[in-house]
């Protein structure tokens, strides 16, 4: 079995602690929102990306902006909820990087029903790619991982819903993110011994180009929305919502040896919301 990778010694400064430079990352759900805001990150601080996305035409801007930033990044068109996605998404990386040492599993759906009006379609629907791209990209990915036998980080992103409801008519977007933070613990409880850590980061509220679509479309029946969403800035200590590229600061946090010892954690950026 591969030995898990030696730390860093302690006068290693924090550039270089922070430096992803021969990594190769590959970020899920990343044509816009908290999955381009992690790549970009990631990119700016030396990592090769794959973007992938199942929205050609957004991933190719996303790819375009990365690479007006000086960024090596390529781009791949697939299905996480599907086997055939997540292994074609870890093979790109490999065939065009040559490894894959990072993975943000941060592909998802979300929408808003109250019970009666929740059809078993749109409960499995969520639950498909959130809980089941993250365990597919995750195992392709580990087996890649294993093979190289230098270790590795996945980033699952959560979100506050994994700990707390942030609001009526989200019980399977509740229960996906729920699954996400047991199965990161797993995780990082099997492929630790392998050096590849795996942790959890769980937003608050941000007005992503997802969450504002989100908003728009307004919820089928029984909720109003745009007042749920209204409400949130005023609960939250900070007194404003989380900005996608603070997520991509964590998230790059977890990704580089700042956080070699971190397994099994999750990390909430929510400007105090949880506790409000």
């Amino acid at each position: 079995m591969a030995q898990p990778p030696t730390i860093e010694p302690r006068d290693v400064a924090v550039a270089d602690l922070v430096s992803l430079d021969g990594k190769v990352a590959l970020v899920t759900g990343a044509a816009q929102g908290f999955g381009l805001a992690c790549a970009r990150r990631l990119a700016a601080s030396g990592a090769s990306v794959v973007l992938a996305d199942v929205r050609e035409d957004r991933l190719a801007i996303a790819a375009a902006s990365l690479r007006e930033r000086g960024a090596e990044v390529d781009t791949a068109v697939a299905d996480v909820s599907v086997e055939e996605g997540a292994r074609l998404l870890v093979d790109t990386a490999v065939d065009r990087f040559g490894r894959l040492d990072i993975l943000v599993n941060n592909a998802g759906v979300f929408s808003n029903y109250l019970l009666e009006h929740l059809e078993p379609s749109e409960f499995q629907r969520i639950l498909a790619v959130n809980v089941g791209g993250t365990f597919l990209c995750t195992k392709a990915a580990a087996a890649q991982m294993r093979e190289q036998g230098s270790g590795g980080s996945i980033v699952n992103i959560s979100s506050i819903d994994a700990i707390r409801p942030s609001g009526q008519g989200l019980s399977h977007y509740g229960t996906s993110k729920h699954a996400i933070w047991g199965f990161t613990k797993s995780m990082a409880l099997e492929l630790g011994p392998a050096g590849i850590r795996v942790n959890a980061l769980a937003p608050g509220p941000s007005l992503t180009e997802g969450a504002v679509e989100f908003v728009q479309a307004g919820a089928p029946a029984g909720i109003d929305v745009e007042a749920q969403w209204a409400s949130y800035e005023a609960r939250i200590p900070l007194r404003r919502l989380c900005d996608p590229d603070e997520v991509g600061r964590v998230c790059l946090f977890l990704a580089s040896n700042l956080a070699s010892c971190v397994n099994g954690a999750q990390i909430v950026v929510d400007g105090g919301l949880l506790w409000a």
